[in-house]
């Protein structure tokens, strides 16, 4: 079989249509770094598509070299070709992965998305603290699945791993072994920054001790997630305003915290958890301060949140009438789950 022949204008179009699937290629790429680097995720198909034409013509390439007659050096190119742009194919898509954002992340729409069946899985953890040559097992070996919308308590002793578990599943630690899932995705594959957004994106947090900034104010400490997102003056204003009307408390919104009650204090944070709009609320003894009706208050608040937004709250409780206010107990002793109870009068059929 010979070489097939080209006269000089079919040779000028397979060069000009060369030359414009180059510089297409160039530009989708430098739209795919500077996506990257705004985060800007949406255009990340771009580099993918480009990645992928170079996979194409590489191996148009070595078809061509290989039917009409073999030549090293385009054998040779079309490998080069194929292979770089499967790399680079492989390494956007992992690179974008790093991103918490779900709603525009590609590498979550492939792998992990809201509509994941389960907001929050856990697999075979572990979590040891290290003290000398002495080891703590805190988590050993905790299995647990909690679907979309689903409000849940944790129950046990003192000790038995409570605060550990909520702190592994919203990042604020690391597990030894095995795995944390926020929407099918194991967050232990984040870089510090991803895991930082991702609990200010994703995660809201309520802890007992409020953990609110004495020196400002009701409005400024429901704010101040946002001001860490970058979310514009106008919507930050608008949002508050809203959340001090659902909690109650928009005649104190220029108060200091101290001049509240414990349970006004801790509706604040419950604001502040939910003013990004998270996805999942972890609440680590969130009545553990209040006396028994601001405690009961403060649940059904979070249930009408749960019922309303179909947010998932995980809560850590050692108060049983709380706990059986939520759709699902799940009892923990020494580090493991012991037993589980299903509150059928909670859960909405």
């Amino acid at each position: 079989m010979g070489f097939p022949s080209y006269n000089i204008e079919s040779i000028f179009t397979i060069q000009s249509l060369s030359l414009i699937l180059k510089i297409l290629i160039l530009c989708f790429l430098l739209i795919g770094v500077l996506s990257l680097i705004l985060e800007k995720n949406s255009y990340i198909i771009f580099p993918l598509l480009a990645s992928a034409w170079e996979v194409t013509l590489g191996a148009m390439t070595i078809f061509n070299s290989l039917s009409g007659g073999f030549s090293l050096s385009s054998l040779t190119g079309g490998l080069t070709v194929t292979v770089l742009g499967f790399i680079a194919c492989l390494s956007l898509l992992l690179l974008n992965r790093h991103n918490p954002r779900a709603e525009a992340s590609l590498y979550y729409k492939l792998f992990g998305s809201e509509s994941a069946e389960y907001a929050v899985e856990l697999v075979d953890l572990v979590k040891k603290y290290f003290i000398g040559e002495i080891v703590v097992p805190a988590i050993n070996g905790v299995n647990l699945k909690v679907k979309r919308g689903e409000f849940i308590s944790i129950m046990g002793p003192s000790g038995c791993g409570k605060s550990t578990l909520l702190n592994l599943i919203g990042a604020l630690d690391r597990p030894t072994s095995g795995k944390v899932l926020i929407d099918g995705v194991d967050i232990s594959t984040l870089n510090p920054k991803s895991l930082a957004r991702l609990r200010n994106e994703k995660i809201g947090f309520v802890f007992q001790a409020y953990n609110l900034i004495n020196r400002s104010t009701v409005y400024r400490n429901i704010e101040l997630p946002m001001l860490v997102r970058g979310v514009s003056k106008n919507e930050r204003r608008r949002r508050v305003m809203e959340l001090l009307e659902i909690v109650g408390l928009s005649d104190k919104m220029y108060r200091r915290p101290r001049m509240l009650s414990g349970g006004e204090q801790q509706r604040v944070a419950i604001a502040r958890a939910i003013v990004n709009n998270p996805s999942i609320i972890l609440a680590d003894e969130p009545t553990g301060n209040l006396d028994s009706k601001a405690g009961r208050n403060i649940i059904q608040f979070m249930k009408r949140l749960n019922r309303e937004f179909g947010t998932t709250i995980i809560i850590v409780t050692h108060d049983r009438e709380v706990a059986e206010m939520t759709d699902r107990i799940v009892y923990l002793k020494d580090g493991r789950i012991v037993g589980e109870k299903i509150n059928e009068g909670n859960v909405e059929k």
